[in-house]
Order: structure tokens, then C-alpha cells, then sequence
């Protein structure tokens, strides 16, 4: 949920070597839609099922960087799967900040149409559900103020300090 997946994600690929894969990407490329359209079309449902989809496919090709959506890993039963083929991370950025990023990014965000602030407090509310899943990673990076390649490097330490990577 804006948090820079997608960008960190490709910026970790690369410092790492590897390959990086976006499960809305993923999706996009085997429906023809937008992760928004996908949702606005066939609804949220039908996304999660076909998000799902690409982690399982995602998950028997070992040693890449994946960025998965953010309502994925709230899932208590995807969460193993998650644990058994890799490391988790929690890109964690905080209310004030993510509500910025949101509100310049809603457009294609199907979740976030309407008047603004309606908007935004089921994003909050949405954020606050789905927190308690996200700390379960098996790591965290704080990325306020941070870029993708900042964040990347962050993280990138972290799995060579935890012998990770």
C-alpha cells in the first residue's frame, strides 16, 4: 500500500544479482489488466485469487525478489508458504507519510475512490488491519524519507548481517 515495493524491489534485484518479479505485474501480464482494473472489473476477490496464483508460481523459482501486493500477506494461511520458500520483508512507513503517498496515487487505486477523506480512513483502517500480519516479517525496514535505493541497501545489509542473502 505505497509503501515502495515495487521500486525498492527492483533496486534490491539489482544490488543482489537477481531477478526481480511484481505479483501485480504478474497479474497484469496474464489478464491484460491493471491490478485496478482487475478489481474494478471482476472485483477484489478475483484479484486476491489470481495474485495468489503468481506467489504459488513465484514460489518454485527460488533466489529472486519478489514484491507482493499488500493485501497478500495479511493471509494467515499464505503467510508459510511465504516462510518455507524465502525472507520476508516489511517495508514499514508511517501513517502521516503513507497517507501522502496515497492520496498522489489514488487515482489508480480503485480502493481509494470517493471524497478524500472517506478515502483515507478506510486506507487507515485497512493499514491498521493489516499491520499485525506485516510485523510478523522477518524483517523490517523503517522506509521514511528513504528512496528505493536507500531502501534497497538497507535491506541488503540486513540479510548479509543476518547471514540472509
Amino acid at each position: 500500500m505505497c509503501a515502495g515495493k515495487t521500486l525498492a524491489g527492483r533496486a534490491l534485484a539489482r544490488v543482489l544479482g537477481r531477478r526481480f518479479s511484481d505479483t501485480d505485474l504478474i497479474v497484469r501480464k496474464t489478464s491484460s489488466l491493471t491490478a485496478g482494473r482487475h478489481i474494478r472489473s471482476k472485483g477484489l476477490a478475483a484479484f486476491r485469487r489470481a495474485e495468489a496464483a503468481a506467489v504459488r508460481e513465484l514460489a518454485k523459482k527460488r533466489g529472486g525478489v519478489a514484491a507482493l501486493g499488500g493485501g497478500y500477506y495479511p493471509s494467515g494461511r499464505r503467510a508459510p508458504l511465504l516462510r518455507a520458500t524465502g525472507v520476508t520483508v516489511f517495508l514499514y512507513c508511517p501513517w502521516p507519510e503513507l497517507e501522502r503517498r496515497l492520496k498522489k496515487a489514488r487515482a489508480a487505486r480503485p480502493l481509494l475512490a470517493g471524497p478524500w477523506a472517506k478515502a483515507a480512513a478506510r486506507a487507515r483502517k485497512l493499514y491498521a488491519a493489516r499491520l499485525p500480519y506485516y510485523r510478523r516479517a522477518d524483517l523490517t525496514v523503517n522506509t521514511s524519507g528513504l528512496t528505493p535505493e536507500s531502501t534497497a541497501a538497507r535491506i541488503a545489509a540486513l540479510l548479509k548481517e543476518r547471514a540472509l542473502a
